[in-house]
């Protein structure tokens, strides 16, 4: 029988069981994201990427964290800068990616003091600190008992379980994802030129003097044909993504759960075209 070294214990020794800690905290993040939703919103709001019941990212996070810190368990502020930093540097990598792909924001910290580029905040790095050092000190070691302790071919079962149900349920939301960014984008490019002509307008127009006024008016009404026009071509591109969405469960779920993913002013104005089918 193999015997581990003490400071080795408790730590995944091979795929199968470094595959099931990503799969129980992925499944844990989730349940606190849905709670943390729920106290905020006062409803349920499924705010994992995926369908199903779990955050990737908390898989990752976690996993990594116990591969790295388990050995500083018995050093709690040595494990709380570890946690912090190691999880910070994962969402900001994450948030970072995303956007590249999306060219928006799925989550935006940049109101609060602190925070680099809207990814990370102080407050969100101290928090995840907190609870990764709350975990390897006082959960973790009965996560990996329950593995332990689970007969090996069930737990083999269970886990080709899981594991095809998330390989589907990633595919499934990867594809229906891939025909956002260029809805979005251009939505955004809509709407960037409607608000360039209208700054253009409201520019000559707060000119102070009379005649800076009358000649602004004066482009307003030059201008109105084309404004009309990017008026109307916003108004198309916003029906376009509406009914998108009401066709489609994952990107109404994603736009559900991550409100800031598109222009502020873009989700207003679909939200009302597709209430019925988000609530």
């Amino acid at each position: 029988m193999r015997v581990l070294h003490p400071r080795r214990m408790n730590m995944p020794q091979n795929i199968y069981q470094a595959l099931w800690i990503f799969i129980i905290y992925a499944f844990l993040g989730w349940c606190s994201e849905v709670a943390f939703a729920a106290v905020n919103k006062g409803k349920f709001v499924n705010r994992g990427f995926l369908n199903g019941p779990v955050c990737p990212i908390y898989g990752v996070g976690m996993l990594i964290v116990v591969l790295c810190l388990w050995n500083l368990r018995d050093r709690p502020l040595l494990l709380f800068l570890g946690s912090a930093l190691l999880t910070t540097a994962l969402e900001f990598v994450t948030g970072f990616v995303l956007e590249r792909f999306f060219h928006d924001k799925w989550w935006d910290y940049s109101d609060m003091p602190f925070n680099i580029k809207g990814y990370v905040c102080l407050k969100f790095t101290i928090l995840w600190g907190l609870a990764a050092s709350f975990i390897i000190g006082a959960i973790h070691r009965f996560i990996y008992m329950l593995i332990e302790k689970t007969p090996f071919v069930l737990g083999v079962i269970l886990l080709a379980v899981f594991s095809a149900a998330f390989i589907a349920d990633f595919t499934v939301t990867l594809t229906a994802l891939v025909k956002l960014p260029k809805k979005l984008k251009a939505m955004a490019e809509a709407e960037r030129a409607l608000r360039a002509v209208s700054d253009k307008i409201g520019e000559n127009i707060s000119d102070t003097t009379i005649a800076a006024k009358e000649k602004g008016e004066a482009l307003a009404e030059e201008n109105k044909p084309r404004l009309e026009e990017l008026k109307a071509e916003y108004e198309k591109k916003k029906k376009e993504l509406s009914a998108m969405l009401e066709r489609n469960f994952v990107q109404r779920r994603i736009f559900k759960a991550f409100p800031n993913l598109g222009s502020p002013s873009i989700f207003a104005a679909s939200t009302a075209a597709f209430t019925i089918g988000i609530i």
